[in-house]
């Protein structure tokens, strides 16, 4: 896995990230829980859901999105798999 994360995973647009949010079976909440170390981790999900132009819209970072992917088994090339200790 030494190819760079841009080839790997593109920046995700607003409705990639909820669609992948919904396949998931998460709610906003349940979802930035995943992947954000934030207080409020669903207004932070939720600003990466907002149309692209619009007040509050953050796009998401593709490391986050890569992790978010992985940690829901919808990476396109790559699946998580638990350490044996």
């Amino acid at each position: 896995m030494s190819r760079p994360i841009a080839e790997r995973v593109s920046v995700p647009s607003p409705e990639e990230v909820r669609a992948a949010r919904e396949r998931a079976g998460l709610t906003p909440q349940s979802a930035g829980a995943l992947v954000s170390s934030s207080q409020q981790p669903r207004r932070t999900w939720e600003k990466w859901e907002k149309e692209k132009g619009t007040d509050n819209h953050r796009e998401m970072p593709q490391a986050t999105w890569e992790l978010f992917l992985l940690l829901t088994d919808q990476h396109p090339t790559l699946t998580l798999t638990e350490a044996q200790r």
